[in-house]
């Protein structure tokens, strides 16, 4: 029986351990994004927009 129980609590600390590892990596999903020379709302952000100019710069050629 304790075999069991040691068994169910093993597996379920490494599925919390795995949840919060899941979620601190993640990174942030409330923030303003710049895509093609724009501000994109992404989530809920709580800081307002950026002032900054956003640019995307094209990507260099392909080389061969």
């Amino acid at each position: 029986m304790k075999k069991v129980f040691l068994i169910f609590v093993s597996i379920t600390l490494l599925l919390a351990l795995a949840i919060l590892i899941k979620f601190s990596l993640s990174g942030t999903e409330d923030a303003w994004v710049c895509q093609n020379g724009a501000w994109i709302k992404h989530g809920n952000p709580t800081a307002t927009m950026p002032t900054a100019i956003c640019e995307t710069e094209p990507l260099p050629p392909a080389t061969k």
